[in-house]
């Protein structure tokens, strides 16, 4: 009888109670907070694309148009996306497409219908988890869904894997809760019951559901350990087997992730690993910070200028601040569990991306607190629940204060989403807003001069660009964008090709290996009709990077100019290796085909082409040519 007694306390955490409101209260409260969600993101369903991953995932992508079975195939192979694999995320955009061609709106209503079904689910989840308390899962939902920090999770298409990777998270994290509940009350304490494998697998399935929308789910079978700490779960021999399938599916993804970063050279060790600490103890407050006052948000969070290779002052007292809120937590262990669960929960969550290893040119993201902030939110829930139910009279005496702040801060946030919601409206939107907070930065002012330089204004652009290059002279080394190139690029559209020139040479003292440079200079001599040299630099960028489309372009441009056919086209045929889908290639194999009197063979080409992008007036213009000459053809046999 005493064990029995243990085992239910044990379990208490997670033992089902009666729920203070019925099933369709419940369903109505869960409701409303979705439409206040939605009200709250209504602007990002009017938003454009901006040129910034959206290009890359969407609107420049041509393997959307793809038939939905051929699309599936293709995305499930290894091709990667801005340094991602996630095979299920590219068909939902491919799906996306083909419901709606590249229509901004649907695809941001796409995102925003995803975040208010998260919304559900958390609130789900947190209703389970705090054991029925609906007040608490109310208020960890409703801060879920409209956290100003949440909006570029939501509000940016090319983050449909944020959104799609936590539905399916928080939906293995309700199945695996439904699973401990059945662990702790099971009549059969036996650990290989005959249905425990089977109660398991929907947990699996969701997982694998999710790492495959993105590689931040990895992280999964680590919340389902924190889930067993918080649940008061023995932690015996089969709590550890039945995780091994998840960490082997976890550890498999990790690599494929690291693989696809690599390919992409979005892995960096610019800074020493003391630094990388420091980044990581300054992110950590960062976030903290920024979950109770989310103002002065931005899009890009730049890395710190160092001083004689010293940060500021602020970095090195961030260490102690993380160091005591760690010891903070651990002592309350001797009250409660919960505190524990919810940083920790924040802290794993967020701890791929605190920069131990260095990922592009950002020290923070407020992308990356989506999940990681349900583990704080449940923390402030679970003690206002307290508060709010409380029978002891020096608590009751704080509810009225309470609520109050919870209204205001409720209000607050909506209010702040809504406007941050506009600030995401567009390419010049953002480039504006983060210029503006960071008028010193490189790549903020390589952002606003490219968005300048687009709208065909290159003049405006220049001084932008200009100045990047001298605040960081070797900011040609950057991973994703580089002032260098859009410069010279600028010079270009000036027709002042001696300064592009002088701009390539300049870059090529910082790093006379990049290919894209090289491939920029070759171009420039092109123009300049310096054949000879134009061609020592195509051939020097492809061979460092042998696969890359655009200096195969330029050097098939370049024979055809000469008149190089045989060239031409052999170096067309080399680009659809590596990339079977471009329509340009495609359409430049046809025309060669065309040249010699492979008419038949042309409009394969042709097809393809226009079936790669139906708006390729190029391809349409070659086929009706290509049908004029077979008609000429034709006749002139009669």
């Amino acid at each position: 009888m005493q064990q029995k007694s243990a085992m239910k306390k044990k379990a208490e955490p997670v033992k089902p109670a009666t729920a203070s409101l019925s099933n369709r209260q419940l369903f109505f409260l869960a409701g409303a907070i979705a439409i206040i969600t939605l009200v709250s993101f209504s602007p990002a369903m009017n938003n454009s694309f901006i040129n910034q991953d959206d290009n890359i995932y969407v609107f420049d992508n041509m393997h959307l148009s793809k038939q939905i079975p051929d699309a599936v195939a293709y995305f499930f192979e290894p091709h990667y996306f801005s340094g991602n694999y996630i095979p299920l995320t590219m068909i939902t955009y491919a799906l996306a497409y083909h419901a709606a061609g590249i229509t901004p709106e649907f695809f941001h209503t796409v995102n925003v219908f995803i975040h208010l079904l998260n919304v559900l689910l958390v609130f789900w989840f947190t209703w389970l988890l705090s054991g029925r308390k609906p007040v608490a899962a109310a208020l960890v939902s409703l801060f879920f869904g409209i956290h100003p920090m949440h909006v570029e999770s939501v509000a940016w298409v090319a983050e449909l894997k944020d959104v799609l990777y936590t539905f399916f998270f928080i939906a293995g994290l309700i199945a695996y809760h439904k699973y401990i509940e059945w662990k702790l009350t099971a009549i059969e304490q036996n650990p290989f019951h005959k249905n425990g494998f089977s109660r398991l697998f929907p947990v699996f399935i969701f997982f694998v559901l999710s790492v495959l929308s993105k590689p931040a789910a990895i992280i999964f079978p680590v919340v389902l350990l924190l889930l067993d700490f918080y649940t008061h779960r023995k932690f015996d021999k089969w709590a550890w087997f039945e995780k091994l399938p998840f960490f082997a599916v976890s550890f498999i993804f990790g690599i494929i992730a690291v693989n696809a970063q690599q390919a992409d050279n979005l892995l960096s060790n610019h800074y020493p690993f003391a630094q990388r600490l420091l980044f990581a103890s300054y992110a950590i407050t960062g976030y903290l910070a920024k979950f109770f006052i989310p103002i002065n948000l931005s899009n890009f969070y730049p890395y710190p200028q160092t001083v004689d290779g010293h940060l500021p002052y602020q970095y090195y007292m961030t260490p102690a601040i993380v160091i005591m809120l760690f010891y903070g937590i651990y002592k309350t262990l001797k009250y409660s569990r919960l505190p524990a669960f919810g940083f920790l929960f924040f802290i794993v969550n967020l701890i791929l991306v605190l920069q131990f290893l260095s990922i592009g040119n950002a020290i923070m993201a407020d992308r990356y607190t989506y999940v990681a902030y349900i583990g704080l939110l449940f923390i402030v829930a679970m003690g206002f629940d307290q508060i709010y139910h409380s029978t002891n009279q020096k608590l009751k005496e704080w509810k009225p204060y309470a609520v109050t702040i919870i209204i205001v801060l409720a209000v607050m946030c909506s209010f702040l989403t809504y406007a941050r919601c506009k600030v995401w409206e567009n390419q010049d939107t953002i480039a504006t807003d983060l210029v503006t907070k960071f008028p010193d930065d490189p790549i903020a002012l390589n952002n606003k001069g490219y968005l300048l330089f687009m709208e065909g204004k290159p003049v405006e652009a220049i001084p932008f660009f200009r100045k990047a290059i001298r605040l960081k002279p070797d900011y040609v080394k950057s991973d994703y964008v580089k002032a260098y190139i859009n410069l010279i690029k600028s010079y270009v559209a000036l027709k002042d090709y001696n300064e592009a020139l002088k701009i390539s040479d300049s870059a090529l003292n910082y790093a006379p290996q990049d290919y894209n440079i090289l491939d920029e200079k070759g171009y420039v001599l092109f123009l300049q009709h310096q054949y000879p040299e134009a061609l020592k630099f195509y051939k020097a960028a492809i061979t460092i990077k042998k696969d890359d489309i655009n200096t195969l372009l330029n050097l098939s441009q370049y024979y055809y100019e000469l008149h190089d056919y045989d060239n031409w086209e052999k170096t067309i045929d080399l680009a659809l290796k590596y990339d079977p889908d471009n329509f340009l290639l495609l359409n430049n194999k046809g025309y060669a085909l065309f040249l010699k009197g492979k008419y038949n063979e042309a409009l394969v080409y042709y097809k393809a082409s226009l079936d790669r992008k139906p708006d390729n007036n190029n391809a349409t213009v070659n086929m009706a040519n290509c049908y004029r000459a077979m008609s000429d053809a034709s006749k002139t046999m009669k």
